[in-house]
Order: structure tokens, then sequence, then C-alpha cells
């Protein structure tokens, strides 16, 4: 699988820009983080740093978290996520999945947001 790598242009996700492959944990890795970052290392995603990794996970929490408090429709919020990671060049899949991981890891209690 050829590895996609982010440009840290990303505005809905928050996702940073891609150099190194996440693929070693970071020294400080929580359970979660090496739940997400595994997902990251078999999407065949990198980014500069396994911290900017998390960091992208956690911004797609607040993301789902900001547009649940505000009352936005669950497939609106997850369409902004994917649709933001698609400019990044991750097909439709990759995206729905990294989306899917993040809240898996980071924010489970919304997993009924992301889910459909």
């Amino acid at each position: 699988m050829r590895a996609h790598h982010f440009r840290s242009s990303i505005v809905a996700a928050g996702i940073a820009a891609a150099a190194m492959s996440v693929a070693v944990p970071a020294a400080h890795a929580t359970d979660a983080d090496a739940q997400f970052l595994a997902v990251v290392a078999e999407l065949g995603l990198r980014f500069d740093t396994p911290q900017e990794a998390t960091e992208a996970g956690d911004n797609v929490c607040d993301i789902v978290a900001e547009g649940t408090a505000n009352g936005f429709d669950p497939a609106r919020i997850r369409a902004a996520i994917v649709d933001s990671l698609l400019t990044e060049g991750v097909n439709q899949d990759q995206a729905v999945r990294l989306m899917v991981a993040a809240v898996g890891a980071y924010c489970p209690t919304y997993n009924g947001v992301v889910a459909g």
C-alpha cells in the first residue's frame, strides 16, 4: 500500500503535516495512542512525529464533541471530517477508518456519532 502524506492545511480535522512514519510508538504513548497509531500505520499514513498523529486524533474528537454540543446531525459531522481528510489525498475508506479509529481510541463516547 502506498503511503499517504498529510499537508498541514486540513482545517476541519486539524490533521498535521507528514514526513516520518509513526510505526514506532511515542515514548510516553498511552494505550489509546498505541491503538490509534496502529491504525495510522496500517493505513500507510505518515506524520512528522507520532505526537502529531495523536494530536490529529484528538482534534477529530474535538470536532465531534463540538459538533455534537452544537446540535449538528451526526451525518454532517462525519461528512465534514471525511471531506477534510479527502482533500489531503486519502481515499474514502482511509478517511472513514482514520476518523473511526480516532474516536474509538480517544473519545469512545462518540462512537455512535461516527458509526453511521
